[in-house]
């Protein structure tokens, strides 16, 4: 089976028998290597990395604004138009 994330999640016991979920990876060049207690946690990282990564490959990123669809679209047109 492929792996289609570029970072991983493992299930790891520490010496003090405290288990943790180490997530590691590689994002723009740089090695990424964190500990969460749960693999929820762990997993939430994983994704907003993934989507680090993407937007650092495709130049598209996502942000909140209070504009409304039709409202960002015919502002993208304009921009798109200069």
């Amino acid at each position: 089976m492929r792996q289609t994330s570029a970072f991983v999640i493992s299930e790891f016991t520490k010496p003090s028998a405290e288990i943790v979920f180490p997530v590691a990876g590689w994002l723009v060049g740089k090695r990424v290597r964190k500990n969460f207690p749960t693999r929820q946690e762990a997993r939430a990282e994983v994704d907003a990395l993934e989507i680090q990564r993407l937007q650092g490959e495709t130049g598209v990123r996502s942000t909140v604004t209070r504009l409304t669809e039709e409202q960002l679209h015919e502002a993208e047109a304009v921009v798109k138009r200069r």
